[in-house]
């Protein structure tokens, strides 16, 4: 049985898990796969969704963290949980540093590279989306017959790429970056970066001097947070 303290956050593309044993939280991230737990009770289990939930888990509708849930406002009705998690972690840790007086921007580089400005009084103030790194690539490959998917093991450097897997990836990457980059240098507002591409784009933004709190499990830990409230009500 997973117990009150696990929590599951499905996307779009993966699966989110976040165990404490002992004393401490363990994170650790899967591909959608259902049937490896058919014989798991969940009653018990935390969980929020922005993916597709499978019908053959039995998931307790009064354990699942809705954006009613999450202690900012200005929040749009369809506005993704994750988002809400992430903005709410990140505002939090910001409590406690010397820059808590600033508006603070999130950035999740997931399936969607999604970034959020929260106020420092925790309100929403408008954000942007964007297809991520592995979304432009696959959609590119599919929706061109001559390009192939790349797999992505680093980033090339050089700006014009000889391999047309290498320019997919080199320009796939100035398309995420020529998002963030702007954003800096208009607002100079503290960024809060989780997501699976975010060690790709911050490994391409380590020598432009910007102010980047590097999270990675940001959602998960918005989510544990946000449990042990509900819990303790």
């Amino acid at each position: 049985m997973y117990s009150e303290d696990s929590c599951l956050m499905i996307g779009n593309t993966r699966w989110h898990w976040a165990h404490k044993i002992k004393e401490n939280w363990k994170y650790f991230h899967t591909a959608p796969n259902p049937k490896e737990f058919k014989y798991k009770d969940y009653s018990q289990l935390s969980w929020a969704s922005v993916g597709l939930v499978p019908e053959n888990i039995q998931l307790c509708p009064s354990k699942k963290i809705s954006l009613c849930d999450i202690p900012l406002s200005n929040l749009p009705s369809n506005f993704g949980i994750d988002r809400a998690l992430a903005s709410w972690s990140a505002l939090k840790k910001q409590s406690y540093l010397k820059n808590k007086e600033q508006d603070l921007i999130i950035i999740d580089a997931g399936t969607v590279l999604s970034m959020t400005r929260i106020t420092k009084k925790g309100e929403f103030a408008g954000g942007q989306l964007i297809s991520g790194l592995r979304l432009q690539l696959s959609s590119m490959a599919n929706g061109a017959v001559n390009l192939e998917n790349p797999i992505i093991k680093t980033i090339p450097k050089e700006s014009f790429q000889y391999e047309t897997n290498n320019a997919m990836l080199r320009g796939a990457m100035n398309g995420l970056l020529g998002l963030i980059l702007p954003i800096f240098e208009e607002t100079k507002l503290p960024i809060w970066m989780c997501g699976g591409d975010a060690p790709l784009i911050l490994n391409e933004l380590k020598n432009k001097n910007i102010n980047i709190n590097h999270y990675p499990n940001l959602v998960l830990e918005g989510m544990i947070d946000i449990t042990q409230k509900l819990n303790s009500n």
